[in-house]
């Protein structure tokens, strides 16, 4: 128990080993083929835990009126050098400091996939912030806006983005912070990324801690503890069991569907886009993976989570690393299943995908 400004009691969870890799395992899942690699996150949690004491308390254990800051990093498709140091990720919440933000009582990741998850783990063990269970969105999304939790629709709302990022060895380094429309400003620090090498250590959006519990994802870093630790509990009976184990959770669908047959892919609007063929179904992908169809009927639509199960492993394939030949399992769990954010009730932020994947969805978002 400790206790935050205005001296209200807050209980905390304090984070392990066992609860870091339950915690990407499951969001590895519920990155729905997007959120990063279970390697990279295993990483970052670990350092955050080396660092110091690290923990997770619940919106209602804090302060309604304390300051919740959104942790991210920002990448483009084809990094040539990613390199993003703690002390990167730390200046990302200094600028937002050196700005006027007040002291967080709170930090949040920006969405749940593996990398996603740990995002603000390292900054909060370094400067002593505790993490909150109300993430910007309880699975993973393809654009940042899709992570804001509805603040674009705020009128009059000015997104605040600090970042930092870039190797210093190699004159790559750079930090600053950026205010105006949230999508204006994402797609900035997104062309910034690039530039530097591939990645950028994003801290943004102050808002209030009534406006997370209304608009963020509650509860959802529990849930993807709860799926990695039935898959890892199933694991030594095989591949099948875990993928089951991830089902019984989700009341999901799973089809053994056999080989990959074909993956066309290409990028736009600087995410990684495609559609691959496997047993007679069509998966489409802008990151995440968004439509699945089969004779040109459609079983699912993103936000529902539509995942590839490697048949073999029982790891999860990343829409990046889908190649033909994989032994694949599709995975569709029901939106209903999930704990989504405010920006999942934003129609307007599906239409970019309509128009490159060429697939209806606004349609299928009220099912």
């Amino acid at each position: 128990m400790g206790l935050i400004a205005g001296g209200i009691t807050m209980a905390k969870t304090e984070l392990t080993r066992e609860l870091l890799e339950a915690a990407v395992l499951g969001a590895s899942l519920l990155g729905g083929g997007g959120g990063g690699t279970v390697e990279e996150a295993l990483e970052a949690g670990e350092t955050a835990l080396k660092i110091g004491p690290l923990h997770l308390a619940d919106p209602d254990d804090l302060d309604p009126a304390g300051i919740i800051v959104t942790c991210s990093t920002v990448t483009c498709p084809h990094r040539k050098d990613p390199f993003i140091s703690p002390r990167a990720r730390v200046r990302s919440i200094e600028l937002l400091l050196e700005s006027g933000t007040p002291r967080p009582a709170g930090l949040i990741p920006n969405e749940c996939g593996s990398t996603g998850i740990v995002n603000g783990w390292i900054e909060g063990a370094i400067l002593g912030i505790p993490l909150v269970d109300a993430p910007c969105n309880g699975r993973a999304h393809p654009t940042p806006e899709m992570g804001s939790m509805g603040l674009h629709l705020v009128e009059g709302y000015v997104s605040s983005q600090s970042f930092a990022g870039g190797n210093p060895a190699k004159g790559a380094y750079i930090e600053g912070i950026l205010r105006g429309a949230v999508e204006t400003v994402s797609n900035m620090i997104r062309q910034d990324a690039c530039v530097v090498g591939g990645i950028l250590a994003v801290a943004r959006n102050p808002v209030n801690t009534v406006f997370v519990k209304e608009n963020g994802a509650p509860g959802a870093v529990r849930q993807a503890i709860r799926i990695g630790k039935a898959m890892k509990e199933s694991a030594e009976k095989g591949p099948g069991a875990v993928i089951d184990a991830a089902a019984e959770l989700l009341s999901a669908t799973v089809i053994r569907c056999g080989a990959v047959e074909a993956v066309d892919r290409f990028t736009a609007g600087g995410i990684d886009t495609g559609t691959a063929f496997l047993g007679g179904y069509e998966v489409t992908f802008w990151n995440e993976y968004m439509t699945l169809e089969k004779d040109g009927e459609r079983l699912a639509t993103f936000p529902d989570l539509i995942t590839l199960f490697d048949g073999d492993t029982g790891r999860i394939i990343p829409s990046d690393s889908l190649q033909p030949g994989m032994n694949a399992v599709i995975f569709i769990a029901s939106r209903r299943e999930l704990v989504l954010g405010g920006g999942m009730r934003s129609p307007g932020l599906f239409e970019p995908a309509e128009k490159i994947l060429g697939k209806p969805i606004l349609p299928f978002l009220h099912i």
